[in-house]
């Protein structure tokens, strides 16, 4: 066990002082065992390993039972034996006096207490094995291992979200993938549409050239296969740019703001789609005659269609954005801008070329420029040799775009395939077309032939890391050897041209001067995207222009910039197809065969799902959240009973406290501790029940649990609550029961068919079907247990 250090509060200000002041280091131990077995048996993640133990137990004041006026009040510390036989609980409030009796074994009830009860962590053997061995998401890991594993005592009823999915927080763009792969299942592509949106304007592209990194992350593919996530988003797209005046309309309000954008790629285009539907007028300027940027002159169009960048140029045209092309801004018409506009944002790439650094260098064509040329006017270069140097995507792509024209391309790279920055994907398409590759290899010279390029190069080998976290590249001496090549193409890392700038804007270093955002060169003036980080990817651009857009907004109106990405919440009732915990492949994206691929460049070399495949696709989807359950006693009776919890900050109702997150089980927030459970007194026409289902009798976490309190007038049922436990993240609520209840006579009939309502809905895992029927009986028992027939009290 880590060190830690133990402290025994003596009064309620001096633990919630602690708890507060810890910035979350300090945990609160009273009856119970729990957390130091987490402690000692390396189950907390590293952020929740507590610094401070506070003891409560000394506090004076806070075991007690009593009633008070028109209610009970229990005090946190009290202990669940005094509970489980004070005459006044059993007489008056029987499911909460059955429910203390009910847990554990008598010796646990003489140390535990009611709010270590309620408190109580999840009880997923999977969370439990010692020394973290399932990084599972109530420790902020990807995965939910019961989902698929051993979950016979786990819910049915679904998941409950934690927090943001592995696949949205591996993503730029923070798309919810769950949520709409979920809007997918239930017929509505729409509303699938409409929430990848909210993130990200410009699926169509995004959805034919992202690096997905969420399907990396995406918690299936450690079962089988990741959800082909980018080819539905490229299905989603397609659908949007189809219609796109459903999708795209101009604000409904104008603020008479006006934001110059100088850049039209990805990064320009996110932002003045953001501008835009805040009400401001956005005018995009770009030096080329097309706009898109990099989508239109950098991407190959067997890649990226330039029909793609076109149509969604043109939607984002029809919402009121201006398009103004062919103007190269320098500096004077720079600060022209500046003076003329509210907001100017600086998204215009990164086109320059770096120098190689060699002799001869005015022998190679550089990459960008070749790719630009390629598209306008081909080179003839069929059956030629053509080397290139680089190891980034802009290599790959020249090298491919090659292929398609006859050309022989041969990549030098100067460290191995793994150290390559291209996307893997790219690099094994090249590889699978045939692009020759020479690894450790360093072009050091060049010179002009007759009939080509002679380039000097020399072997490398690897060395200690470097500021990238790469091995160094040693240059061998004496390794020197010579290559014709026809043509030579330099397709190293491109940099941002700042020359048009005002000089205060760079600094000695040619760095440029940005603020602690890292977005604001200066009041009102912002940069983004690649003009910041160098070459990224389309999706990085998009997030840099959507974050860039926030601090543009927020300095328009004069407000703090908002964050629209909020700390993520519980969020109960997580669906799946129950089809998903079987094993089953991704998708197969229709593609061209490597015959038809070569044959042309602007012909697109994969296809787009078709509905039915989508819906299939979607319906993989885990829809990741927690299954384990909670596994309190007291619960479902303080539920049913309409009881509040009384905290050191708040009262909450019984029903609204209890939460699933990430090392929490209760909403409770931070330095924040239980003080006291007040039930209300039952009316003399009510009877309340509680019934446990365990392996064990009298030891055992509950299998399900179930409470209820009826109150009846005349025969009839007046009102009702009843409250499953341990068949989900949280106490579930049977509301579809207790309305059915009301206006009918408590029997064999209506108890049955309350049972059949609640368990409705219910959605069992793999092997734990057996729970829906052993909650069934509970319900339809527990109901007739406070039916008229069932005697003072409780059954």
């Amino acid at each position: 066990m880590k060190t830690f250090r133990h402290v025994s509060a003596r009064s309620i200000e001096e633990a919630t002082s602690i708890l507060r002041e810890s910035g979350g280091k300090a945990r609160i131990i009273a009856g119970g065992t729990d957390l130091l077995g987490e402690m000692r048996d390396g189950i907390l993640p590293e952020a929740g390993y507590p610094e401070i133990l506070v003891n409560i137990k000394d506090i004076p004041g806070l075991d007690y039972v009593r009633e008070e006026g028109d209610r009970l009040v229990v005090g946190a510390l009290t202990r669940l034996e005094d509970l489980a036989t004070n005459e006044t609980v059993k007489s008056g409030y029987p499911a909460l006096g059955e429910a203390a009796r009910r847990t554990a074994s008598p010796h646990i009830r003489e140390m535990g207490t009611v709010a270590g009860n309620i408190c109580q962590n999840n009880r997923c053997w999977y969370y439990w094995v010692p020394n973290n061995a399932f990084y599972c998401l109530r420790k902020g890991g990807k995965a939910c291992y019961a989902l698929t594993g051993d979950a016979r005592y786990h819910s049915i009823f679904g998941a409950a979200r934690v927090g943001a999915t592995a696949c949205t927080r591996a993503c730029p763009n923070s798309i919810d993938m769950p949520d709409y792969l979920s809007k997918i299942r239930e017929g509505d592509p729409a509303a699938a549409a409409e929430i990848l949106l909210k993130t990200n304007p410009l699926p169509a592209i995004t959805g034919r050239v992202c690096p997905h990194w969420c399907e990396g992350d995406c918690a299936r593919g450690e079962f089988d296969e990741p959800v082909s996530i980018r080819e539905v988003e490229r299905f989603l797209g397609d659908q949007v740019l189809n219609e796109p005046e459903g999708f795209y309309e101009p604000p409904h309000r104008s603020t008479g703001r006006r934001v110059a954008v100088i850049g039209s790629g990805p990064a320009g285009l996110s932002a003045a789609h953001y501008l835009r539907q805040a009400g401001h007028w956005v005018t995009v300027f770009e030096r080329m005659p097309e706009a898109g940027g990099l989508l239109v002159y950098g991407i190959p169009p067997y890649r990226l269609p330039r029909d793609v960048v076109r149509r969604q140029i043109d939607a984002l045209e029809d919402t009121g954005i201006e398009f103004v092309l062919n103007t190269e801004i320098d500096r004077e018409g720079f600060e022209e801008l500046t003076r003329t506009y509210d907001a100017v944002f600086v998204a215009a790439g990164a086109w320059k070329e770096t120098e190689a650094g060699i002799a001869g260098e005015q022998c190679l064509v550089p990459g960008t420029e070749f790719l630009r040329r390629t598209y306008e006017q081909p080179q003839d270069v069929a059956g030629k040799t053509v080397g290139v140097i680089g190891g980034g995507n802009t290599a790959i792509d020249v090298a491919r775009s090659l292929l398609r024209l006859g050309a022989r391309p041969v990549i030098f790279y100067r460290r191995t395939k793994d150290e390559m920055p291209a996307l893997d994907e790219e690099i094994r398409k090249a590889e699978e077309e045939g692009v020759r590759f020479e690894f450790l290899t360093l072009p050091v010279g060049a010179g002009q032939e007759t009939e080509g390029v002679e380039l000097t190069c020399c072997r490398m080998e690897l060395g200690e890391l470097d500021e990238s976290g790469r091995p160094r590249p040693v240059r061998v001496e004496g390794s020197e050897y010579a290559v014709h090549c026809d043509l030579v193409i330099k397709a190293i890392v491109e940099k941002p041209d700042y020359s048009f700038l005002p000089a205060d804007f760079v600094d000695g270093r040619g760095r440029l001067r940005l603020d602690e955002t890292g977005h604001s060169l200066r009041r009102g003036v912002l940069a983004g995207g690649d003009f910041v980080t160098g070459p990224a990817t389309v999706a990085e651009a998009i997030a840099a222009g959507r974050e860039a857009a926030k601090y543009i907004e927020a300095y328009l109106v004069g407000k703090a910039r908002v964050d629209d990405e909020t700390a993520p919440v519980c969020t109960f009732g997580q669906r799946f197809d129950g089809s998903c915990l079987e094993p089953s492949t991704r998708v197969e994206v229709p593609a061209l065969s490597l015959t038809e691929k070569l044959r042309s460049l602007t012909v697109e070399e994969t296809g787009s799902l078709d509905r039915r495949a989508v819906e299939a696709e979607a319906g993989r989807c885990f829809n990741c959240g927690c299954v384990a359950v909670s596994s309190s006693d007291l619960a479902p009776a303080l539920i049913a009973l309409g009881a509040k919890i009384r905290t050191s900050q708040r009262v909450i109702d019984a029903e609204d406290f209890f939460s699933v997150g990430v090392d929490t089980s209760t909403v409770l927030g931070p330095g924040e501790m239980v003080l006291e459970v007040e039930v209300p007194r039952p009316g003399t026409d009510a009877r309340s029940a509680f019934l446990k289902f365990a392996l064990r009798k009298s030891i055992d976490f509950p299998i399900v649990n179930c409470a209820a309190a009826v109150s009846t007038d005349g025969g009839l049922v007046k009102s009702a609550r009843i409250c499953l436990n341990s068949v989900y993240g949280a106490p579930v609520r049977a509301t579809a029961a207790e309305r059915y209840l009301v206006g009918k006579t408590v029997d064999e009939a209506t108890a049955a068919e309350a049972a059949d309502a609640v368990l409705a809905d219910a959605l069992p895992l793999l092997n734990n079907r057996y729970k829906i029927q052993i909650a069934r009986t509970l319900v339809k028992r527990v109901v007739l247990a406070c039916g008229p027939g069932a005697g003072p009290g409780a059954g």
